[in-house]
């Protein structure tokens, strides 16, 4: 049936995490990695943002500024 690696979809992942946050919040890049700021807590897809980025290799935090919420992420260093 063919090598796995050869039937994964590449996919952009700036339109996955928007995809996945959807109206939850406002998803921008930033210094190769991603700032997600979160408009609402209680229905954002915390998990399925958190592995997204996990996968594509990235180290994850959650900031504050002010009173707004983000998720940040970059590239791991080789």
């Amino acid at each position: 049936m063919g090598d796995r690696k050869n039937n994964r979809r590449c996919i952009d992942p700036l339109a996955a995490l928007k995809d996945i946050v959807g109206d939850c919040g406002e998803v921008a890049e930033e210094y190769g990695g991603y700032r997600i700021e979160v408009t609402n807590h209680i229905t954002f897809p915390w998990a399925s943002v958190f592995k997204l980025l996990l996968r594509l290799g990235h180290e994850v935090w959650v900031d504050t500024d002010g009173e707004k919420l983000f998720v940040v992420s970059k590239p791991r260093p080789d």
